[in-house]
């Protein structure tokens, strides 16, 4: 008797080994489906997304201790480039929406390294709509990362309303399309000395005379509102908000000193 309780506490364990296993499969199956650079398959047709995959630039920083550093930025587009928000209907579609390949998961990445996801199972960020404009759109993204690379100093990045810390915006011009610019709206995180993380949280096609941003970036009439590129970045390499000043942030550390 005690031999077959031992015999089907075994199986018992080991059914329930077999079905971790598998649970850990299909999760990490789901995730490498909508969470990689794959063509993302809509009505059996692929829509090639490798053009956002791997893009990393080198740009050389100048810092406050005299020290001059070559700093990577390894970018990380979301699928925001090539997708739209669920709106009233998409929810009562999501099973015709899932069938054809439009209904795609966002997964909440690690603020540190924005190439793993969060959780197992994998935490879901939110749902999204495949937009085949907005595809057509991200093939300006890497002209984007050319002109950062090329002109970082002349690259104008602006703060989004109330969020001086972490999401930015800078444009790209369009040279076939002179009424638009192309906006992209990212956030820059430290990952050591010589690297820092960008994620790209969304960019789309605006009119360049009616969106506030746009205007804003254009004219660069306001300079405490924004900053240039490069000296985003060496804020926050050097542990400050991305638009925070050198003054500001020594001012800052003066009345923390005194209390």
């Amino acid at each position: 008797m005690k031999l077959l309780n031992s015999q089907m506490s075994q199986r018992v364990q080991l059914f329930e080994l077999q079905r971790r296993c598998n649970k850990q499969k299909k999760y990490k199956a789901r995730k490498l489906k909508n969470n990689n650079f794959d063509p993302v398959i809509v009505n059996k047709e692929p829509y090639s997304i490798g053009h956002l995959k791997d893009i990393m630039l080198n740009i050389d920083i100048d810092f406050s201790n005299g020290d001059t550093r070559t700093i990577a930025v390894h970018m990380r587009p979301t699928n925001h480039l090539f997708s739209r928000k669920v709106e009233g209907t998409d929810y009562e579609n999501r099973p015709a929406l899932t069938a054809t390949g439009h209904w795609l998961t966002s997964y909440v990445h690690h603020e540190g390294n924005f190439f793993n996801v969060k959780g197992n199972p994998p935490s879901i960020k939110e749902h999204r709509i495949f937009c085949r404009n907005k595809w057509q759109d991200s093939f300006l993204f890497p002209s984007f990362v050319e002109l950062i690379r090329d002109r970082p100093s002349h690259v104008t990045v602006l703060a989004n309303a109330g969020d001086d810390k972490t999401c930015l915006s800078g444009i790209l011009e369009i040279e076939e399309r002179p009424d638009e610019v192309y906006l992209v709206f990212f956030t820059l995180t430290k990952v050591n000395s010589k690297e820092a993380n960008m994620l790209i949280e969304s960019a789309y096609c605006v009119d360049r005379a009616k969106n506030l941003k746009a205007k804003k970036l254009i004219s660069n009439t306001r300079k405490e509102e924004s900053k240039p590129f490069v000296v985003a970045l060496k804020n926050v390499m050097e542990g400050r908000k991305p638009m925070l000043s050198v003054k500001k942030s020594r001012r800052a550390y003066k009345r923390k000193k005194k209390k």
